[in-house]
């Protein structure tokens, strides 16, 4: 069995780059992607979490960065 690599919707943790960190979800419903996007931004609310399709993002937890 062939592990599926591609989807049409991903949830990801970027770097400071904006590259993938770690992929935390891949689907290609949108209405599934648009469920678990708010899960994985409950489960890690200090977190930028990114919800992707293809590389368009659709939803972004970036918070604006405070200079001092």
């Amino acid at each position: 069995m062939k592990t599926r690599t591609h989807f049409g919707h991903r949830i990801e943790l970027p770097n400071a780059a904006g590259e993938t960190q770690e992929p935390l979800a891949g689907v290609e419903d949108y209405l599934l992607a648009e469920a678990l996007w708010p899960e994985a931004f409950a489960r890690w609310p200090d977190a930028t979490i990114l919800l992707r399709q293809g590389a368009r993002v659709v939803h972004g937890s970036r918070r604006p960065r405070v200079v001092k």
